[in-house]
Order: structure tokens, then sequence, then C-alpha cells
């Protein structure tokens, strides 16, 4: 678990020190809201709190957007910074109690006086999950990053790849972004954390990896990639939660399970990098001499070879997600791109990729996917899994629609 946002209904009280600065919803960038509604909090407050090293939520009391009679208090947490002032240490399932009961503590401070059965209760309206992954002996985040890149194909939505070359350790992100609903990344953890370490134990946990004497789950960590993926409705937390919840609400209490925020990272992981044409897709970020030569040792059919060369240059130029999209307007038939899929699959299957002379973006990618539990066929060629017998053939998304 990342970060949470509750809402909860609540009568605004007069003269709270802790609510006296009055802002425009729109101000606070909140989705669908127009018209003339206004939150309180107070923000010089939290910023004075954080000079001093502290972690401190997001908060506010806003009006009802229909009803402006009616408020509700919302905040916005890091579920880590909460309980330890930084987020890189896991936090576990069975610490969950220790969550209610310094989120109290915190709302005791700031004069709010809520139920702690009000808080288990609640649906939260935000809700990320994360999940770190140490590969200081594989390379560098960034690389891995640069590896992970040409995937840039998820259903509904759109990708970008952001470099903040304008922050002093400089970092890196893939982003997917569902409209205003859900956000799926991946990003160098390391670089971030030197960006923006805030509390005092974030500086120190920056130090320590500086000095190469961080560990993370027992390894020396000075290399973390995160994958996070962020609801960002009500609706959307119902939705993607309920199948874990056999009819349960998805209240904060009753998605806070260790398991569940480990498979819903590993769906993204699947759905967006097991890709069917992930063969293809790693040979068309060779350099030419090295595809020419590769397509000769592979293919003698003449036709074959066009083929995946004609794939092969539609990725290089466009990316997959624009090479789907062009087959599909061209086409104007799904049927037709995933029997495309379908038939280069088989001819991937008989690509050698232990021949190519640079194992580096295939070996980077299968440690990665090893990590979630992912097993595909380079791992076994590779003798990344030496103990696992031939993974199973994973079952892509039905072609006929």
């Amino acid at each position: 678990m990342d970060s949470l946002r509750l809402k909860i209904k609540y009568l605004l009280s007069d003269n709270n020190f802790f609510f006296k600065e009055k802002i425009s919803k729109k101000e606070l960038y909140l989705e669908h809201i127009t018209g003339h509604r206004y939150a309180w909090t107070n923000n010089n407050w939290r910023k004075q709190e954080q000079k001093r090293g502290l972690y401190v939520p997001k908060y506010w009391i806003e009006q009802d957007f229909i009803n402006p009679d009616v408020f509700y208090f919302c905040i916005e947490f890091s579920v880590g910074k909460l309980l330890s002032g930084e987020n890189i240490t896991p936090v576990k399932e069975n610490e969950f109690e220790q969550v209610i009961s310094t989120l109290n503590q915190f709302l005791q401070k700031i004069e709010v006086y809520i139920l702690a059965s009000q808080i288990r209760n609640c649906i939260p309206t935000l809700v990320a999950v994360k999940q770190d992954i140490n590969i200081t002996d594989v390379c560098s985040a960034s690389l891995a990053l640069q590896t992970l890149n040409p995937f840039d194909y998820k259903p509904h939505s759109k990708h970008r790849r952001v470099r903040f070359s304008d922050y002093k350790n400089t970092g890196d992100e893939i982003i997917f972004t569902i409209k205003n609903t859900e956000t799926f990344k991946f990003y160098d953890k390391t670089r971030e954390l030197f960006n923006n370490a805030q509390t005092t134990e974030e500086k120190e946990i920056a130090q320590l990896i500086k000095t190469n004497n961080y560990r993370l789950e027992g390894c020396s960590a000075s290399e973390i990639l995160r994958a996070e993926l962020t609801f960002k409705t009500k609706r959307k937390v119902q939705q993607r939660f309920k199948p874990f919840l056999n009819g349960k609400s998805p209240t904060f209490e009753n998605i806070f399970k260790e398991d569940v925020w480990r498979e819903l990272i590993k769906q993204e992981i699947q759905k967006v990098y097991d890709h069917p044409l992930k063969e293809i897709i790693f040979l068309a970020v060779q350099s030419q001499p090295t595809i020419d030569v590769f397509l000769d040792q592979n293919f003698k059919h003449i036709q074959l070879k066009n083929n995946v060369r004609g794939i092969i240059t539609s990725l290089q130029e466009k990316g997959l997600a624009q090479t789907r999209k062009d087959y599909l307007e061209s086409y104007r038939s799904r049927q037709t791109w995933y029997n495309y899929v379908k038939r280069l699959e088989k001819l991937a299957k008989q690509l050698d990729c232990s021949s190519l002379g640079n194992l580096t973006n295939i070996r980077i990618y299968s440690q990665i996917l090893k990590k979630f539990g992912i097993e595909t066929a380079y791992q076994t060629k590779l003798d990344l899994f030496p103990d696992n017998r031939l993974s199973k053939k994973r079952d892509i998304e039905p072609r006929n629609t």
C-alpha cells in the first residue's frame, strides 16, 4: 500500500486554527468540480511542519458539490510516511491497526474527531499500490526503464516517458494514464528520493543509499525501480478491488491485503509487458546490420522475412501502440490485427534470440518479470529460472471481439 484518500462526512467548526485558510475547490484540482464551492485547510502550518522534517498529510474540509450545506473531511496520505516518515520500507498487512492508531493521533492533533470505525469502513476515493524492485545487481534504474519503454501499449491508455533533466539528480519514469481515473507507472525511485526527500527519515535513507549502506529486504540497494498503480476515483476503486473481496465492500480495512496489492501490480505487468510480440519488440531495438543478419539466419522464405521486417520497421519508427492503431485503421478490423499478432507470435517462436549479439535488454526484461513471479521462455533459456520446468504459455487476450 502506498497512498490513500479518505472522504468522510463532517461538520465544519468555526475558528479552528487548522482550517483557517479558505480556498476555492478549483485551486485544489479536485475532479469534476466546477462552480463556487470551497474548502478549508491550513497550508502555511503544513509547510512549517515540513521545514522541521516532519511528514504532514494533505487534509481539508470541503463543501458537497450539489448541497453546499453538507461538508466532508478529506485526508490524503502516504501510508508508509505516516507510519515511519518514509515510503521505501514495505508496509505490511499486519500493520493496519498501527496505521489506524497513527492516523487517529494526527486527527486529534488537528482537532478532528472521527471514530475509528468510520475510518475502517470508509471506501477510499484514491488508492495507490506499489512494489519496489531492487535491481542493484542487474543494472541501473534508468537502463531498466529504457528496456521497458518500447512496450508502449495498454488498452485505453496514453503512454509517455518523462525525464527529469531539470532536477539536480535527474530521474526517469514511464507513465500510462486512463483519462482521470487510473495511472500505472514505473519510475526511478532512488533518484526521486534524492530529488524530493523532505522528512528526516527520507534524508537519512538517501544518504545511506549514496554511501552504499542501505539495505532493502536484506540486500544492498542503490538502484530501486518502483511500479505504482493508482486508482483516482471511488468508482474505480470499487471496480478494481471487487474481484478480490468476495462480495465485501472495498473499505479501507477490507482492501488492506498484501496479496491483493501484489496481484493488482502483477496483472498490470502482464497486461503491458508480457506482450505476445515481445521477441519482435526486442529485435526492433537492435541495429540494422544485426537485424539483417538475424533475419537471414532465421528465415529463408522471402515473404516471411519481409513480413517480419515490415513490423520491425513500424515498431522502430512508430512504436507498438501506433503500429497497432495503424493496422486497426487500415483494415478496420480488430480481428485482422489479432490474426496478424497470432501469425507473428508463431514466427517469433522460431527466433533464436540467443544468437543476438547483445542480450542485455532481454536479460534486464526477464529479471524484472522474475521479480513479479512472471515466467517467460526467455527466463528458462537464459537460466534465470533454473529450478523450474518450461513456463506455461500465457493466454493472450481473446482475438475474436
